[in-house]
C-alpha cells in the first residue's frame, strides 16, 4: 500500500520533472527502484498544513490562532476543551486524510488521531507495532476499524513517540507522526 501511494504520488511528476521529497520518501522510492534516473529531486520543504481549531464537546469552529504551525504542541494541554485538526497534502501518500491533536482527558497525554486506510486484516499486525514502539502503558493506544468508511480509527499518545516533546511546534508534531505512520507502513509492506 506504501508503494501504491508514492507511485500514485509520482504519478503526478513526469520523468523530467522535479519532485520534492523528503529523506523518509527518496530512501523507499530509491530502495524500490521507483525513482526514474532523469528525475531531479529536491529537499521536500517543511510541513505547512493548514490547521483548524475547534471544540471537543460540540465541535465548533473557533478561531485559529495566527501562525498555528510555529506554536508549540503544547497549546492542546493549555486548552483542554479543544483539539487541532490538520490537513496536509503529504498525507495522501501515508494513507490519511488528517490529524486531529488534544489532549487526553484520563489520561493528560497529547495524543494524534487519524483515520488510516489499511484493511481490516492488518490490525493485529498494526497494534504488535505500536505497542512495541510505544510500549503498552494504559492510554498508549486505541484502535477500532469502522466498516462504515472501512478506515482504522487509530489514537496514539504521542507522549511515547521517540523524539517527541511537548516544545515542538504543531508542524513539527505533525512531521514525527508522519514520519511514525510512514515507518510502520513500510515495516508492514516488508511482512505482507
Amino acid at each position: 500500500m506504501i508503494t501504491k501511494w508514492m507511485t500514485n504520488y509520482m504519478a503526478g511528476h513526469n520523468a523530467q520533472e522535479e519532485i520534492a521529497l523528503n529523506t523518509l520518501q527518496k530512501e523507499f522510492l530509491v530502495k524500490k527502484g521507483l525513482l526514474s534516473p532523469d528525475m531531479k529531486i529536491l529537499e521536500a520543504p517543511a510541513f505547512a498544513p493548514t490547521y483548524s481549531l475547534s471544540n471537543k464537546e460540540t465541535d465548533e469552529p473557533l478561531e485559529t490562532p495566527a501562525n498555528t504551525g510555529e506554536l508549540a504542541v503544547s497549546y492542546v494541554k493549555t486548552h483542554p476543551n479543544d483539539y487541532m485538526f490538520a490537513e496536509e497534502a503529504l498525507f495522501t501518500t501515508i494513507g490519511i486524510d488528517g490529524v486531529v491533536l488534544e489532549m487526553d482527558d484520563v489520561f493528560g497525554t497529547i495524543t494524534a488521531l487519524f483515520g488510516l486506510q489499511v484493511q481490516k486484516k492488518h490490525g493485529e499486525w498494526i497494534k504488535k507495532y505500536i505497542d512495541t514502539k510505544l510500549g503498552t502503558a494504559p492510554g498508549t493506544r486505541s484502535l477500532m476499524f469502522s466498516a462504515d468508511d472501512g478506515l482504522w480509527d487509530v489514537n496514539i499518545a504521542l507522549d511515547y513517540v521517540t523524539g517527541f516533546s511537548e516544545t515542538l511546534t504543531f508542524n513539527e508534531t505533525l512531521e514525527l507522526v508522519y514520519e511514525f505512520v510512514f515507518n510502520m507502513l513500510v515495516a508492514l509492506e516488508e511482512e505482507a
